[in-house]
Formats: C-alpha cells, sequence, structure tokens
C-alpha cells in the first residue's frame, strides 16, 4: 500500500472517529435539553398560575372583609358599589386560573399532582362566590347585625381557607414537578457521560491503531531520509539513504541519492569555474589604473592590485596579504611615503585607522615623490572595506593654477569694487546735493513768491485806482478826437496791466501750490464732501469766464446721486476750476457739459466735456506734466495762455486723495476730462475708523485701506475716534495708544464700556512697546508693514486670510476658537521658540504671531529690527482671541 493511502486510512479512521463522537454528542445534549426544557417549562408554568391564583384570592378576601367594615361608613349602596365589582373581578381571575391549570392534562400523572383535586378546587371558587353574594343580600335584608349574616360569613371564613389549602397544595405540587424535572436531568446527564466515556474509548482503540500503523510505515523512513539529508548538509556527499519499500519514501529516497551524485559533479566543475573567475578578477584588478586594496570585516588585507603597489613605491611586502590597516598604515609612515606622517607616525595611524572605520570623505596625501593621491573608503554589504588611492597629481597643480587666478581675479575685483565704491560716495554726495539745491529751490520759489507778490498787489491796487481816476477825472477833459483816442490808449494800457499782473498772481500760485504738494508742506485735509455742491459753486463760479464767448454755453447736464467723498472741499473747487477753464479757454463754439454720476466701479464720476478744438492722441497723457500746454500753429501768433501747471495741481490732488483723472479726445470733435473719486462709505464693503494723531502715519494707513476697497474714517484723537464710533459703527477700529488728548488706552476702555461698540474689533498699531497690553484684539508695532497689516485687517473683520507666510508662536489658540481664523488657520506655520529663531535666520519674510505673555520672554527687538518680518502680539495667552 502507497503512503498516500496509509495516510488516507489514517485520516479516514480519525474523521470517522470525530464524526461519530461529535454526533453521539449533539444527538444525546439535544434529547437531555429538550426534555428538561419541556419539564421546567411546564412546572414554572404551573407554579406561576398558583401563585397568581394565591394572589386574586387575597385581593377578593380584602375586599370582602372592606365590604363588611365600610358599610357603616359608606352605606350599602356605597360599598356594594365600590368593594363588590371588585371582590367579582378578582375570583373570576383566580377561576381562569384554576381553568388553566385543569386543562393542563401531564400533571394527572404525577402522584402529587393527581392528589389535588382541580374539579374541587374551581367548585370550591364558584361557592365561595355565591357565599359572597348571599352576604351581599342579607346585608340589605337583615343587616350586618343579624346572625344569618353572621352565620354566612363564617361559612365564608372556612370557604376561603379551604380555598387557600388546596391552592398551596398545587404549587407544592409545582415544586415537586421541578424537583422531579432535576431528577429526570441527572437521569439523562449520567446516560451522556457514560455514552461519551464509551465514546472515547473507542477513540483512543482507534488512535493507537493509527500510530502503529504510521510509526511501522512512516516514522522509520523519515528518520532515515532525515538522517542523509543532515550527512549532505554537513558535505558528507557519500552518504545516501537506504529503503526498501517502493511506496513514496522509497522513491524519494532514490531522487536524494541521484541528486547527491548530481551536486557531487556540480561542486566540481563550480570550483574550476571559480578559480577561473578569481584569475580573471584579479587581472581585472590590478588592470585598474586606481590602486585597489580589500579587507575583510576584521580588517586583514585579502587582496591588492599592481597600481597600490605602485603609487606606494614599495616591494610585494608593503601589501602582503593578512596584513592588518593597522599594520600596513605604519609601515607607510615608518617608511616616509606619505610627507604628513613625517615626525608625528603614531598620530597619523590613529587618523588613518579613523577614516578607515568610520567611512569619511575622500583624503588627499602628498607622497615623498611629490605627487598626491586621493584615498576613498567604501563599506561592502557585507562588511568588508575597499580602499581606492587615485593619482590626483595633475588636479591639484591645475587647481594651484586657477587659485592663483583666483587671487589674481579677486585682487582686479577688489580694485573694481573700490572704484565703484568711490563712484558710490560721489554720487551719494551728487544726490544729496541735488537734494539741497532741491530744497533751495523750494525755499527760493517760496521766498520769490512771497516776494513778488507784495509788489504785485501793489501794482494791481494802483492800476485799478490810477484807471477809476483817469477815468473820472481826466477823461472828460479830453476835447479832441486825439485826446480821446489817447486816453482811451491808456485805460487799455491800465487793463492790460491789471490782467497781466492777475495772470502773474495766478502763476506764482500755481507755482507754490505745485511747490507745497511736491516738498509734502501741503495740509491736505480729509471731509466729508457733497460732490453736487461743489459742481454746482464750481459752475457759478466759472459762468463769468464765458462773457467773452456768447458762442459758448455752460450747463450741467447730468446731476445723479453719489456718495459723500473724502477729500478737501477747496482743492477740488480748484480741480474743477482749473478743469473748467481749460474747457471754456479752448471751446470757441457750442457748450460745456458738466455730468456727475456713479460708475460700473463704484466711484464718483466728474466728467466735464467741451466741443472745442480736442487733443491729439500722444498728448492726452503730456498735458498733465508740469508746464507742458498742448497748442496750435506758431507760438509767435498764437501765444499759449495760462502756466501750464493747472492739470498738474489736478492730477496731484485727485490723486492724493485715492482718485484718478484722466482725458479723452478726439481733435477737432472736443475733449472729455474724467476724475473719478472713491466714496467715503462703500456700500459693499466694510468701513474702517483710523485713530492716529500723526497725519502721516494717517494717510498711510487709509491708503492701504482704500488699496484695498475698504470705506476709511479717519481720526486724530480717543475723543474723535469715539464720536466717530458711536455714529458710523465701523467693522473695525485701529488704535494709536500715544495721543495728545485721550490716549488711546482710555479710548480701547470707553469702548469696551459700552455695549453698542464693545463688540468691534481693535487693532493696536503703535510704537509703545506694552501695545500688546492696551485691551486691543491684536497688537503691530511700528514701522508696519503693509501686507502684515492688511493681513490682520481681514482676519479681525473675517474677510480674507493673510497676504504674507505666517508664523505661529507657542499657545496661539486652534481655529475653531480664534477669533483671528485668517492668522490661525490650518495652513499658519506653528513652531516653538528654537523653530523661530531658526526660521528667522533662514530669512524667513513674513508675520510673526505670538501671546502677549511670551513678549517678555523673547527678545522682541531683535524680531522687529529685522526686514519684511512683522511682529503681531495677541493679548492674554493667545487662546481667548
Amino acid at each position: 500500500m502507497g503512503i498516500v493511502r496509509k495516510f488516507a486510512v489514517a485520516l479516514g479512521s480519525l474523521l470517522a472517529l470525530i464524526l461519530l463522537v461529535a454526533v453521539v454528542g449533539v444527538a444525546a445534549l439535544s434529547v437531555l435539553e429538550k426534555k428538561a426544557g419541556e419539564i421546567v417549562a411546564d412546572s414554572m408554568r404551573m407554579q406561576r398560575l398558583a401563585l397568581e391564583m394565591d394572589s386574586r384570592l387575597q385581593l377578593a378576601r380584602q375586599a370582602e372583609r372592606d365590604f363588611c367594615q365600610r358599610i357603616g361608613d359608606l352605606g350599602l349602596d356605597g360599598a356594594r358599589m365600590v368593594f363588590v365589582p371588585e371582590f367579582t373581578q378578582r375570583l373570576g381571575e383566580a377561576g381562569r386560573n384554576a381553568a388553566w391549570l385543569q386543562d393542563m392534562r401531564q400533571f394527572s400523572s404525577d402522584s402529587q399532582a393527581g392528589a389535588v383535586r382541580l374539579e374541587e378546587l374551581g367548585e370550591s371558587i364558584r361557592r365561595y362566590g355565591a357565599l359572597f353574594e348571599d352576604m351581599v343580600e342579607l346585608a340589605g335584608a337583615v343587616g350586618v347585625g343579624d346572625q344569618s349574616f353572621a352565620r354566612t360569613q363564617g361559612e365564608m371564613e372556612g370557604e376561603y381557607l379551604h380555598l387557600i389549602s388546596l391552592v398551596r397544595q398545587l404549587a407544592v405540587s409545582a415544586t415537586d414537578g421541578a424537583r422531579n424535572a432535576h431528577d429526570e436531568i441527572a437521569r439523562s446527564s449520567a446516560l451522556v457521560r457514560y455514552v461519551l466515556m464509551l465514546s472515547v474509548l473507542l477513540a483512543l482503540l482507534l488512535a493507537a491503531s493509527i500510530f502503529w500503523v504510521l510509526n511501522r510505515s512512516v516514522a522509520r523512513s523519515v528518520v532515515q531520509l532525515s538522517n542523509t539529508a543532515t550527512e549532505l548538509s554537513l558535505g558528507n556527499l557519500e552518504a545516501r539513504a537506504i529503503i526498501g519499500s517502493d511506496d513514496e519514501f522509497g522513491r524519494l529516497a532514490d531522487s536524494i541519492n541521484a541528486m547527491a551524485h548530481r551536486i557531487t559533479a556540480l561542486i566540481n566543475d563550480l570550483e574550476g569555474r571559480a578559480a577561473m573567475a578569481s584569475d580573471r578578477l584579479v587581472d581585472a584588478i590590478d588592470s585598474i589604473s586606481e590602486g585597489f586594496l580589500l579587507y575583510d570585516n576584521k580588517e586583514r588585507l585579502i587582496i591588492a592590485n599592481r597600481r597600490a603597489k605602485e603609487v606606494a613605491g614599495c616591494g610585494e611586502g608593503f601589501f602582503k596579504p593578512g596584513l592588518t590597516v593597522e599594520q600596513i598604515s605604519r609601515l607607510g609612515a615608518e617608511s616616509g611615503l606619505f610627507v604628513s606622517a613625517l615626525g608625528r607616525e603614531d598620530a597619523w595611524v590613529e587618523e588613518r585607522l579613523k577614516c578607515h572605520r568610520t567611512i569619511s570623505p575622500p583624503v588627499e596625501e602628498l607622497l615623498s615623490d611629490g605627487s598626491w593621491v586621493q584615498v576613498k573608503t567604501y563599506r561592502s554589504g557585507r562588511g568588508e572595506t575597499v580602499v581606492v588611492f587615485t593619482d590626483v597629481t595633475e588636479r591639484k597643480r591645475k587647481a594651484e593654477v586657477l587659485a592663483t587666478m583666483n587671487s589674481d581675479l579677486e585682487d582686479l575685483v577688489r580694485e573694481r569694487t573700490k572704484v565703484l565704491v568711490e563712484k558710490a560716495m560721489e554720487l551719494r554726495q551728487a544726490n544729496r546735493r541735488l537734494m539741497e539745491l532741491d530744497e533751495l529751490k523750494s525755499a527760493f520759489l517760496s521766498s520769490v513768491s512771497h516776494e513778488l507778490r507784495t509788489p504785485l498787489t501793489s501794482l494791481l491796487g494802483f492800476s485799478k485806482i490810477i484807471r477809476r481816476d483817469f477815468t473820472r477825472t481826466f477823461m472828460h477833459l479830453a476835447d479832441t478826437a486825439q485826446a480821446q483816442r489817447l486816453g482811451e490808449r491808456i485805460q487799455s494800457n491800465l487793463d492790460i496791466i491789471g490782467s497781466e499782473g492777475e495772470r502773474l498772481t495766478r502763476l506764482i500760485n500755481d507755482v507754490l501750490d505745485l511747490s507745497r504738494i511736491e516738498s509734502g508742506q501741503e495740509d491736505w485735509r480729509f471731509t466729508e464732501i457733497d460732490l453736487a455742491g461743489c459742481v454746482n459753486r464750481a459752475v457759478s463760479a466759472a459762468s463769468g469766464l464765458l462773457s467773452p464767448k456768447p458762442q459758448v454755453r455752460l450747463t450741467i447736464r447730468r446731476m445723479d446721486p453719489v456718495p459723500l467723498v473724502h477729500a478737501d472741499q477747496d482743492r477740488i473747487h480748484q480741480v474743477l476750476m482749473n478743469l473748467l477753464s481749460n474747457a471754456v479757454k479752448f471751446t470757441d463754439f457750442g457748450e460745456v457739459a458738466v455730468d456727475l454720476y456713479l460708475d460700473d466701479q463704484g466711484m464718483a464720476r466728474i466728467r466735464v466735456e467741451d466741443t472745442g478744438r480736442g487733443i491729439k492722441a500722444r498728448y492726452l497723457e503730456q498735458i498733465f506734466d508740469k508746464f507742458h500746454q498742448v497748442h496750435r500753429g506758431d507760438t509767435l501768433t498764437e501765444k499759449p495762455a495760462g502756466t501750464g501747471l493747472g492739470l498738474a495741481i489736478s492730477r496731484q490732488i485727485v490723486e492724493h486723495y485715492h482718485g484718478r483723472i484722466w482725458a479723452e479726445s478726439k481733435l477737432g470733435r472736443g475733449t472729455v476730462m474724467n476724475v473719478a473719486l472713491p466714496p467715503a462709505d462703500p456700500a459693499d464693503r466694510p468701513l474702517v475708523l483710523v485713530v492716529d494723531d500723526d497725519p502721516a502715519a494717517r494717510d498711510y494707513l487709509s491708503m492701504l485701506l482704500k488699496k484695498e476697497g475698504y470705506g476709511v474714517h479717519a481720526a486724530c484723537d480717543g475723543e474723535q475716534a469715539l464720536t466717530l464710533a458711536a455714529a458710523r459703527r465701523p467693522a473695525l477700529i485701529t488704535m494709536d495708544i500715544l495721543m495728545p488728548g485721550m490716549d488711546g488706552r482710555t479710548a480701547i476702555r470707553t469702548l469696551r464700556r459700552d455695549r453698542h461698540l464693545a463688540d468691534i474689533p481693535i487693532l493696536v498699531v503703535s510704537v509703545f512697546e506694552g501695545c500688546h497690553m492696551a485691551g486691543g484684539d491684536a497688537a503691530l508695532v511700528k514701522p508696519v508693514n503693509g501686507d502684515a497689516f492688511i493681513g490682520a485687517v481681514h482676519a479681525l473683520i473675517g474677510d480674507g486670510g493673510p497676504a504674507r507666510p505666517v508664523l505661529a508662536l507657542g499657545s496661539v489658540s486652534a481655529p475653531e476658537s480664534c477669533r483671528l481664523a485668517g492668522l490661525c488657520g490650518e495652513s499658519v506655520i506653528r513652531c516653538s521658540e528654537v523653530e523661530l529663531w531658526a526660521l528667522l535666520d533662514d530669512g524667513f519674510e513674513g508675520t510673526v504671531v505670538m501671546p502677549e505673555s511670551m513678549a517678555d520672554a523673547i527678545d522682541l527687538p531683535r524680531i522687529c529690527g529685522m526686514t519684511n518680518v512683522q511682529v503681531l502680539l495677541l493679548p492674554g495667552n493667545g487662546q481667548t482671541v
């Protein structure tokens, strides 16, 4: 029989044994479980019905007693109404339980249960009910004190005791049934144990027979094969497995013996090939241009090629296989081969050992013959070490030549840099001189303009007086035509003097205005003005310019409602007068029309259109340059009127108020001058209140906010800020701390106490080092970076994220609890103090957010002094902001 069949028979026998035990056990347990379940269920059901019957009889008994006791209180009708239905209901429930018990026929075969007469129990319940009805009738007929009533009551007492006795016998019989069920289960369990013991005995006999079969037919063959395999693994290729059976073990033994013969042949062949490969590898290593050394994992030399021996310039004994790294290094040091080892042989050997064991970067060594070699060390996957020598003498020579050239180049660069520095210093001095000259020019213009105004005022005044007196006193004395013509010519000359004086005054005023604007000395005012009123006043003032031109009309063609704008009313009037005077000046026929409306970008637009000559397209931008005038014809016959400063000043004014001015024209078809100013309160953007006593700081922050499209109001102290905050309810307040009058700290406390204004976010912007403790929602230390400021504004208002990268230091809160959601989101880099300094040293540019609790523990002035880094301080520990 084959081994497969033997295993099949053994496994089949085991499977049969398992199935037999499983079937017997399951069948016995199923029978036992079913029998026990039926008996216990019936016993428990009978016991429960008996107990319920006992409870119902007790309730009926209580109703009977209450009826007898409460007749005196409730009367017969009242007691009958209350207690008779209760008694009837409870007795009926007991009767139903007796009927259910009577249907349980399985108890009739039990000896103790058979003694209980269920028919007698039902009859007793009916008698007990009939006695109660008789007692109720007697109570109504003869009263409760009659002997017949007492006798009936005694009969009911006896009947009740009989009923209780029957019910309790029934409960005892149910308990006996449960005990019998326990005995039945015990007998069934014993039977199951006997069956299982028999099954186990049969299983043991079957297992013994299987063991005998396997030991006889399998174990001996396996031991023989195992011993043969062990001998082969130990290198005894003469070992053979001898098994006489013709089953699988016998065939396996034949296969192992054949494999041993083939392995012997292969080993002999591989040894020959390995010797050949080793010779080839040695030849290949000897043929490479670099020196090659191979050490084993114990630092003993295995092989050294011919080039290594040539580089060392020594005999065969220098690189003898079996020598250690230390021995070879010491031979090289003591032989004087390496220049760096002379006089310090022991230290050099230690250095070489360290390089060998740690796999350090390549090392260059100068040899005694003047050549250079580079030593590289590599580690193999088996822990062996490869050392490669490369001759780098030529590269070292080229490096020396390159170093010389670099030195010469550095000298040349140093010389050129010196010249450039001198030139830069000259340019700086020239620039400083130009600035001084510009200041002198501005001072000269201011001085000369003021000096010219005094004689001009006298000249204009006296010319008017002379003309008036001449007209009144001398004109009527001219009695000849020649004298009349002379008088008229004198009047005309006086008029010319007056008009030219006024033109010179306008020129001086324009020069002064431009000089003040360019030098930054102009006092700009930001107030809310009504453009409609400005347009009406400018048109009324310019109507007098049309008296010499009756063919030209000046009209307001369109006047739409527009929002208020932040500007200086006088300056806007000056712009409008310049535009209207230019339009009238260059229009001979037709009209000059003014439009006021709100354009598509939400800007308040003023449009001045004329039907004059027009301007060439290439001059539309040049007309806003200083002293530039567009004219036609020869300047000798058509002298340009005006100073050429009006439009330049107008552009300066409009752009200072964050507006735009431009011209549109077609030659011969008129010109349109456009002025667009942003509304004071954009309808779709939040309003920001800027509070700062420094006008330059107010203008700078206002400009940043308006470029972002925010509405801006400005205040110069705390009192004005409170007034504007109450009137306008801004979305954000930027607050300076050090201000005259009411300072920023007091203003913040007042705002926080006002329940209508307490929720307005406050961004403190100040040079005060303790600004983060002033009570605001966040703080920026001046000087303020524009991107960081706008990022903080976006974050506090909640309409956008930061404009720059953000580092959050310390315990700055998580996004779900942070009011600065834009600065505390998941995109923010959270870091410790050590990581912060590392990032700053690496050139980080952006905003650093930190709680005020860390402001004293960190070098805040150092961070504030870094270029392109802005610090945003959060009050508290940063978790409630």
